[in-house]
């Protein structure tokens, strides 16, 4: 890459009020615009903004911005290339299923009584150092968003990256892996309880949502360990 285009440029966002004079002069672009303008996956540039490899800046609600100007510096100096990825065991689950539109639209339609059902089985296995509440469940009805919305789309790969940076984040801060697993685990259990209501979805379609969810799971689980990794390896040098 020996250029930066202004890919992305268009999805940019400016929600950061603090970071409003500086986005006069340079784009704040989201983490997947970012990705985008240098070529690499959101997972592998949120990893690399964890590590303190890549310039970045926080909105006041916590999101992750790069600045576009700062973002082209940062890429020249580095020769016009981005990190190298680090080596990953070759993709066998397909992220690509046929367009299921009444599946995704089931799941927004059952997303009270999923939540209803998700903290009812969490209070019995809640963790020291859980989210709170109101945290807890904006992330949970974001998360099921994303998977009504991948679904009728046909591409779980958003989601799945997504359940690999839950439990990277928590690994890399040396926050408990019981929380996100635990969290993945109940969500699968409420999905499943919320689709077993009658005519709530086709055989197929629940079937499709179930191994979307298992692994989504497992992506989670897979996350956390490279996080703990990430964090042995910036403490011992």
């Amino acid at each position: 890459m020996s250029s930066l285009s202004p890919m992305g440029a268009a999805r940019s966002e400016t929600d950061a009020p603090g970071a409003a004079g500086r986005a006069r002069g340079s784009q704040l672009l989201s983490v997947s615009a970012a990705a985008q303008v240098l070529g690499v996956s959101s997972s592998s540039l949120r990893a690399w903004a964890a590590e303190g490899r890549v310039p970045c800046l926080r909105t006041p609600g916590g999101h992750r911005r790069f600045e576009y100007d700062e973002l082209a510096s940062w890429l020249e100096r580095r020769g016009g290339s981005p990190p190298e990825p680090r080596e990953r065991v070759q993709e066998l689950v397909p992220t690509r299923m046929d367009r299921m539109e009444s599946a995704g639209a089931a799941l927004r339609s059952l997303l009270p009584a999923i939540i209803d059902t998700f903290e009812g089985e969490l209070a019995g296995a809640r963790r020291p150092g859980a989210r709170s509440l109101s945290a807890r469940r904006r992330r949970l009805g974001s998360a099921i968003e994303g998977l009504a919305q991948a679904i009728e789309d046909g591409d779980l790969g958003a989601c799945y990256r997504e359940a690999e940076w839950e439990g990277f984040r928590h690994g890399a801060s040396g926050q408990p892996g019981d929380v996100p697993v635990t969290e993945a685990l109940v969500l699968r259990r409420a999905v499943d309880r919320a689709l077993s209501e009658p005519f709530a979805t086709r055989g197929a379609e629940r079937r499709a949502i179930e191994r979307a969810l298992d692994r989504m799971a497992v992506r989670v689980a897979a996350g956390y360990a490279d996080g703990v990794r990430c964090r042995l390896r910036a403490a011992t040098g």
